[in-house]
């Protein structure tokens, strides 16, 4: 179990590797009317869900930063270790946030299970062109036989629908995925539901309650947009309904 001072240090390491970025987004503000809003105003676009919010951190900039990526990765894997000592039978990397980290995943969990760790990584579910696969790594692969168990990794989960894709991709393919793990979680209860919802039990090393915490605590952003990041993960989608903002289909972190 890594020590509350630890994540807490962790955390501070990621806040002064400056990913974290808040918006001092409007009370009132309608999908067509943010594009004409200055950029530290405009509220973020959410990766698959099409949701809106007021910050994003930036974590899969961190492979720019190699000491802090692999000392983040140790963690992490310290702690899919210890929550599933068994049950992993390869890694699975989300493109494009959980490649590299999926990846370094793979290798600690080598050494800590005392086992050959596989890696795979999963494409856009909207791909096309080429073979059209959605999983590289498995094909003809003996360390990969049907029905393995992948673990479904991510850089950051916030509400969900990337990982739970590629929960199902893994599934549709004949394997068992019923494990995600990411660096940073949301934590919010619109991603806590869609995991149940899809089936996936999480790890993750960090959570966002925890870094606005410890932001608010070493002064690393304005209060009062670390207040309403707070009040944004207690309900989303009231976050969003609350300001005038609807739901888009085609999401993307903008």
């Amino acid at each position: 179990m890594i020590s509350n001072a630890t994540l807490d240090r962790l955390v501070l390491e990621v806040l002064r590797a400056d990913v974290l970025e808040l918006r001092d987004v409007p009370k009132r503000v309608t999908n067509e009317e943010v594009a004409n809003l200055p950029l530290n105003m405009q509220p973020f676009l959410y990766d698959a869900s099409g949701n809106w919010g007021p910050g994003y951190l930036m974590i899969k900039g961190l492979v720019g930063n190699k000491p802090l990526i692999r000392c983040l990765g140790r963690y992490l894997a310290l702690e899919i270790a210890e929550k599933w000592p068994t049950g992993i039978d390869f890694v699975a990397g989300n493109v494009t946030g959980g490649m590299i980290l999926g990846w370094l995943i793979s290798e600690e969990l080598e050494v800590l299970l005392g086992k050959r760790t596989p890696f795979v990584y999963i494409r856009e579910l909207r791909k096309t062109g080429g073979q059209k696969e959605l999983i590289t790594g498995y094909q003809k692969n003996r360390e990969i036989p049907p029905g393995s168990s992948g673990l479904d990794m991510e850089e950051l989960v916030n509400f969900a629908q990337t990982i739970a894709n590629g929960a199902v991709c893994l599934r549709e393919a004949g394997f068992v995925c019923t494990k995600g793990a990411c660096i940073l979680y949301y934590d919010n209860p619109v991603a806590n539901k869609d995991l149940a919802n899809a089936g996936i039990e999480m790890v993750s090393l960090l959570t966002l309650p925890r870094v606005i915490k410890v932001a608010d605590q070493f002064g690393t952003h304005p209060k009062e947009l670390l207040a309403d990041y707070r009040e944004f993960l207690k309900n989303p989608l009231q976050w969003q309904a609350d300001r005038g903002l609807a739901h888009i289909e085609k999401g993307g972190t903008k």
